[in-house]
C-alpha cells in the first residue's frame, strides 16, 4: 500500500493545509505505510524536516496522470483544485480522502472528512458514493499535541503568545504587539512567525526585552510556548485545535472567510464570546476589551477547564483507519 498526499501551502495561502497533513503522513509513516507528501508550493517558504516531501506543482491533468499509480491512494486537501483534477485523481488512484471545510464542490467517490468543530451549516452532497466523517472525532492534531493537561493557571498574565497563521497576509502582527505593548509592557510577548511572512524582517525589527521571536516553530516548539504562555492571540486556523488541546485561553481572529466555520463552532460549543474580524472598524478596541476580559484569574480558569477534553486528538487515527479500510 502506497499513499500519495497531494496539498498547498505558502505565503498566499498559508500553512494549515500543510500542518494538517502532517499529521496524516506521521500517522501514516508510524504504520509502516509507504507515503509522499506532495506540496504545491516554495521550501523557501514551508519548513518540513521529512523525507519523502515533494515540491511540485501538481495542479494539472497532465502531472496527475503521469505520477499517480492505480494501486496508489490518495489524500487531497485543497482550496485550489477544481473537480475535474479530482475526479482524475479518483479515476488514477485505487481510493481517495479528501478533506474539505466548507463543502466547496461535489466529490467523486470517495471519503470526505471535515475535521472542524462545527459541520451542521455546510450542505454536503450526500450520496451513497462518498462515506463522510465529519466534525469533533476527526479533527486533526499534531503528534506532541496529543494527551495534554495544563499543569496551572497562573494568578496574572506573565506571558502571551501571538501566532497569526503561517502567513499573516494581513499584517496583523505588529498591529497587535503594538496594542498591546503600549498597554500592558511588563508582559513577555512570544510571537511565531514563518518563513511566509511578507513582512518578516520588519516584524522583527520590533524585537526587545519583551517581544521575542520564534521563527518556523516546530510542534514541540509551539507546544512549550502554548503551555507556558497565559493568554493566546490566534488566527481561527487550524491553531485554535492545538490550543484546545493545550487549555491556553485564547482570542481568535477572523482572518480569512474559510475561517467563519471555525468561529461559529467555538461560538456552538461556548468557546468563545466574541467574533473578531481583522476588517471590523473597532477591531482594536474589541481586541483590546476581550485581552482585558483575559487578565482576571477566574475567568482564565474558567476557560481553561471548557478547553478540556474537547479534542480528543485521536481524528489522525479514525481517518486512517477508515481509509485502509476503504
Amino acid at each position: 500500500m502506497k499513499v500519495l498526499i497531494f496539498t498547498e501551502g505558502g505565503t498566499r495561502i498559508g500553512l494549515g493545509h500543510v500542518s494538517r497533513c502532517s499529521s496524516l503522513y506521521d500517522e501514516l509513516t508510524d504504520r509502516g505505510i509507504e507515503t509522499e507528501f506532495i506540496i504545491n508550493g516554495s521550501p523557501n517558504e514551508v519548513d518540513l524536516i521529512s523525507s519523502n516531501i515533494y515540491f511540485k506543482d501538481w495542479l494539472s491533468k497532465e502531472f496527475l496522470i503521469n505520477y499517480i499509480k492505480e494501486t496508489d491512494y490518495c489524500i487531497i486537501d485543497s482550496y485550489l483544485a477544481d473537480i475535474s483534477l479530482y475526479k482524475v485523481i479518483s479515476e488514477k488512484s485505487k481510493g481517495c480522502l479528501f478533506i474539505d471545510d466548507n463543502a466547496r464542490i461535489k466529490y467523486p467517490k470517495g471519503i470526505v472528512v471535515n475535521p472542524s468543530l462545527n459541520t451542521e451549516d455546510l450542505d454536503y452532497y450526500l450520496n451513497d458514493d462518498n462515506n463522510y466523517l465529519l466534525g469533533l472525532d476527526y479533527i486533526i492534531l499534531r503528534k506532541p499535541f496529543i494527551n495534554l493537561k495544563r499543569e496551572a493557571i497562573n494568578n496574572g498574565v506573565i506571558e502571551v503568545l501571538v501566532t497569526m497563521g503561517g502567513a499573516d497576509p494581513n499584517n496583523l502582527t505588529p498591529t497587535i504587539l503594538n496594542l498591546l505593548n503600549s498597554r500592558f509592557p511588563n508582559i513577555t510577548y512570544n510571537v511565531v512567525v514563518s518563513k511566509a511572512y511578507k513582512n518578516l524582517d520588519k516584524v522583527k525589527e520590533m524585537i526587545n526585552d519583551n517581544i521575542l521571536f520564534y521563527e518556523n516553530a516546530t510542534a514541540e516548539e509551539m507546544k512549550r510556548l502554548m503551555l507556558k504562555s497565559d493568554v493566546a492571540i490566534t488566527a481561527a486556523g487550524q491553531t485554535i485545535y492545538e490550543l484546545l488541546a493545550t487549555q491556553t485561553p485564547f482570542i481568535p481572529i477572523i482572518v480569512a472567510d474559510n475561517q467563519k466555520n471555525n468561529i461559529s463552532g467555538l461560538m456552538k460549543l461556548n468557546l468563545a464570546e466574541t467574533i473578531i474580524d481583522y476588517r471590523d472598524k473597532l477591531f482594536r478596541e474589541i481586541l483590546a476589551s476581550e485581552f482585558i476580559k483575559l487578565l482576571d484569574y477566574k475567568k482564565r480558569c474558567e476557560i481553561s477547564c471548557l478547553y478540556t477534553n474537547v479534542v480528543d486528538g485521536l481524528g489522525s487515527k479514525r481517518i486512517i483507519d477508515e481509509l485502509i479500510k476503504k
